[in-house]
């Protein structure tokens, strides 16, 4: 795959089934965790969409042409609006709707475990020494289009909107043994901060004091 360029920009509504594919290509420890089978990317898209909803300025995608979403981030500057956004607009109870009448095709044990760990996350949040608003909530890069440095650029898009927006700390959360994403968060300035965990495992918590990119 080599010659490719990329094109950073926006996400539109017509990408969040790429971003979804990207998800599962970049997760594949957390899909099988969760699912006896990768669900379909419209399924995986749901969440995307709620997060576009909420703050749309925030999720930005790599796209390599013809369609191919090669990898995306998802940075808001108020990750407490999601879950506002979620009830507010009816979203939950669509979802919820949707896997009652068997459309997911996802089973009871995926969804507990996921809110289980989605709770945790909550919890851990509230923790003064680790509050922020601002979060790099997400970002992957699909595998055929790593080693490129497209999660660099993606970061440093959705950090200076962060800035410019005068957001102050911003947190992540990384597992520790991933270390090519530590490096790459140390030297956008993040500093370990904590740690949570999850059914998985433990997730490194990184937080960025203010803005640091020029």
């Amino acid at each position: 795959m080599t010659g490719l360029t990329y094109e950073f920009r926006l996400a539109r509504r017509d990408d969040l089934e790429g971003i979804a594919r990207v998800f599962v290509a970049a997760f594949p420890e957390s899909i099988q965790h969760y699912f006896d089978a990768p669900p379909a990317p419209a399924v995986v898209a749901e969440p995307f969409s709620l997060c576009m909803e909420a703050e749309p300025d925030a999720l930005y995608v790599a796209d390599a042409g013809r369609g191919r979403i090669a990898g995306y981030i998802f940075a808001p500057a108020a990750t407490s609006r999601l879950p506002w956004v979620a009830v507010r607009k009816g979203i939950i109870f669509r979802w919820a709707w949707r896997w009652i009448s068997g459309q997911y095709r996802i089973g009871a044990a995926p969804i507990r475990a996921l809110t289980l760990n989605k709770l945790d996350f909550l919890s851990s949040s509230r923790q003064p020494e680790v509050k922020a608003e601002a979060r790099i909530l997400s970002v992957a890069v699909h595998p055929e289009h790593q080693g490129r440095g497209i999660a660099r650029v993606l970061c440093g898009l959705g950090l200076r909107r962060l800035d410019g927006l005068g957001a102050g700390p911003v947190r992540l959360e990384v597992r520790p043994d991933n270390q090519p994403a530590v490096r790459l968060y140390r030297g956008l300035g993040f500093r370990p901060a904590g740690t949570t965990r999850d059914s998985q495992g433990d997730w490194l918590i990184m937080l960025r004091e203010g803005p640091q990119l020029t």
